[in-house]
């Protein structure tokens, strides 16, 4: 026993496999959000570049009402744009993903481990899932099963996702929707 009283051959195993896999499904997650809402604010990025560009050149050679409507629509993307902000969105999961990979990185320097150490890790998760917008759970299932499979090596999906579901994951919360574990799921060995 240590000064402290705390066990110096407690190594609690079993929970930093649990902490690293919450730590991996989080900055799976994050990473998968940042990818998707990149890709939507480049696409709005190029659609009102190309788009204002045309449009400007349109109303200052003919100034017709179909040249301006198209100006219109281009002022509506760019501003739908700024309010959805999925540039400062995607910046905000980069941030939270770096987050979870320095976690899992700090528990895989660790070769003793203890409850204080395990305690001091759950806690840096609740601190930057505090940070986090709320969850998207079909795309939080789908990262869990994709950590599962890094982790474990398991070759099926633990959490079953209907089709719809992972069609949806970046657009719907499923807040109530249950994500069951498959029937005879198991871990090949």
């Amino acid at each position: 026993m240590s000064a402290t009283g705390e066990i110096e051959d407690d190594d609690c195993y079993v929970e930093v496999f649990h902490l690293r896999h919450m730590a991996l499904r989080n900055a799976l997650y994050h990473s998968a959000r940042r990818g998707w809402l990149d890709g939507w604010n480049r696409f709005y990025n190029f659609v009102v570049i190309l788009g204002g560009s045309a449009s400007a050149t349109k109303i200052v050679a003919s100034g017709s009402s179909a040249d301006i409507s198209l100006g219109l629509v281009i002022a509506a993307v760019g501003a739908s744009q700024l309010v959805w902000d999925f540039g400062g969105r995607a910046r905000t999961h980069e941030f939270l993903q770096r987050r979870f990979y320095d976690l899992m990185a700090e528990i895989d320097l660790t070769t003793q481990p203890t409850r204080s150490l395990c305690a001091e890790w759950r806690s840096k998760i609740t601190l930057a899932a505090a940070d986090a917008p709320p969850a998207l759970r079909a795309l939080d299932a789908i990262m869990d099963n994709q950590a599962t499979a890094a982790l474990r090596g398991a070759k099926r999906p633990r959490l079953q996702v209907r089709w719809y579901q992972r069609r949806l994951r970046h657009i719907w919360p499923f807040i109530s929707a249950t994500f069951p574990v498959v029937e005879g799921w198991e871990v090949d060995d």
